[in-house]
Order: structure tokens, then sequence, then C-alpha cells
């Protein structure tokens, strides 16, 4: 038992400097301001003195709140809130603050949209994860570029945890992704050729109507993919080898081996995105946790020389 112990607090206590820490808090923090976007850009056209409405199906906490109905200039005010807060998070600046602020805007801005499509979507799951081990850490007071020298700072231990714990989920993330379809599903989206998502691909792909020869207005590549059986089986394989293989990079060394991972990961998320319409396609970015970035910076160092940021 005190082996298992000795090997784990080997794995989620070493490894990353605060350098590491700092720059991945900066990383993170423009990814999940860039993320933002596209997942509440319909809000923002709302018209904030107008008329407030009630929710199709209000999600389960705005249901426990009593929250029924729209008000639509607090979603303009909520909005304005989570970028400002990103920002200073990502800069470093009053950073637990600013990570407690952006989940409340998260959670009521995603509330808002979920209650108002009837729909919950899941795209920021492992985003509110990472947030939560960094709101936990004190990434606010890791410098991306300390003076050599400089007393201060943090221990191996207090950077490398975060990080860790970010790479634990981000890999167990896809496993037990792969565990949730065989729950739903059983493996008959598997078997017979990828029936269920054969099935999906042919839902994406006319969901938006037909035109008068019967093709799809929008997406016609899924609806002529979901025909070809053998093609969409292989599809269903490779989703199997990785969903199911993913969390061996955690006990990757090598970084040429980690980027073979990442780049199927990331091929994974941009075949949902042009098959299924599923927008999960700047999650892809998320992948980089695995890397360290000091590392990165420094070999970019040395090839570019001052031309990197210091």
């Amino acid at each position: 038992m005190r082996g298992l112990s000795q090997r784990l607090g080997g794995f989620f206590y070493t490894g990353y400097s605060e350098e590491s820490l700092g720059l991945f808090r900066v990383y993170f923090g423009c990814l999940v301001f860039l993320y933002h976007i596209p997942q509440f850009a319909t809000l923002f056209a709302i018209d904030p003195f107008g008329a407030s409405f009630h929710y199709t199906d209000p999600i389960w906490y705005f249901e426990l709140l009593g929250i029924d109905r729209t008000i639509p200039w607090l979603s303009l005010l909520a909005g304005l809130l989570l970028f400002a807060s990103t920002l200073s998070m990502t800069l470093g600046k009053w950073t637990r603050t600013s990570i407690i602020v952006v989940l409340i805007c998260i959670f009521y801005l995603k509330g808002v949209r979920d209650s108002a499509a009837g729909d919950v979507h899941h795209r920021y799951v492992v985003l509110v994860q990472i947030l939560f081990f960094l709101l936990l850490s004190r990434c606010g007071e890791a410098a991306t570029g300390r003076i050599p020298g400089k007393s201060g700072g943090l221990l191996e231990w207090e950077a490398s945890w975060p990080i860790r714990a970010a790479q634990v989920y981000v890999a167990f993330f896809y496993l037990f992704a792969l565990v949730a379809k065989i729950r739903v599903s059983g493996w008959d989206w598997f078997f017979d050729g990828g029936g269920r998502l054969q099935e999906q691909l042919i839902v994406r792909s006319v969901r938006w109507g037909l035109s008068d020869e019967g093709e799809p207005l929008r997406n016609a590549l899924s609806f002529h993919l979901a025909g070809i059986q053998w093609l969409v089986f292989l599809m269903c394989l490779f989703v199997t080898a990785l969903e199911l293989l993913f969390p061996l990079i955690l006990f990757v060394k090598r970084n040429l081996i980690k980027l073979c991972f990442v780049a199927c990961a990331f091929l994974f998320h941009v075949a949902n995105y042009v098959l299924l319409d599923v927008n999960f396609l700047l999650y892809g970015l998320v992948l980089l946790v695995f890397f360290d970035l000091a590392q990165i910076r420094g070999w970019l160092r040395e090839r570019l020389g001052s031309r990197v940021p210091g």
C-alpha cells in the first residue's frame, strides 16, 4: 500500500515547475476566453431591454432555484462579467475571485441557453473541472518567467498537482465516454456495421431538410458516408480504440508518442464537428495539457531566440 501511495505521489506531485503552471494558466485562460464566444453568441443577440419570456424546460438547478423565465439584461451583464473575469484570471489578477465569477457566469449563461433550448449541453464539463483545479491551486502566484536567482515561488508539488489532476480528468473523460455509449446503447452502436453511428449520421444530415432531389440541404457528406457500411464500421473501431486506450497517455514519457495520441483525439473532434455538427472543436485545444508548456517555450527560444516572449 505504501508503494502505491509513493507511486501516486511521484506522479501527482512531480514533473512541473512554477513556470509550467503559470504558462498553463495563461494558455488555458486564452482558450476559455475563445471558447465562450461560440457557446454564448446567440444570447448576446437578445435585446437586453426586450421582453422576458418563460423557459421551454428549465435546467435542473434553475428549477431548484425557482428561475423559470429570462431576464434579458442580466444575460448581457453576466456575459460582460464572464469575459472580464476570464481575462483577469488569465493575467493572474485576483485569480481565485475571478475563477469563482467565471464559474458562476458559466452556470448562469449555460442555464439560460439550455433552459430556452430544452436541451442539456455538456461542452463545459471538462473546462469547468479544470477551472476548479486551478481555483484550489496557487496558479495566480505562478510567475511565467521568474528572474533567475530570485527567492520565492512555488514548490514543485504545488505546481505539479493541478496540471496532473487536469491530465487525469481529461484522459479518463474519453474512457468514460465509451462507458456511457455502452451503458446507453449497448454494443448496438458498434456492431451491425456501426448501426448507431450510421443512424446519427443520417439524422444529423437531414435535420435541416431535404432538397427536391432528396439531397440534404446541409451536410450531405454525412448522408453519403452513412451508406458506406464498412467505412462506418472502421470509424466505430477508431473511436472505440481511441476512447479505450487514451488513458495510456498518462504513462507516456516521449512527446512524439503523446503527439500521436493528441492528433488522433483532435481528428476525432474535427470529424465530430464536420460530420455530426457536435460543437467540441475548440475543446481539442485542451489536449495541450499533456505537454509541459515551459519546455515548449524553451524549445522555441532555442530556435527563434528573442522573438519568443519571456
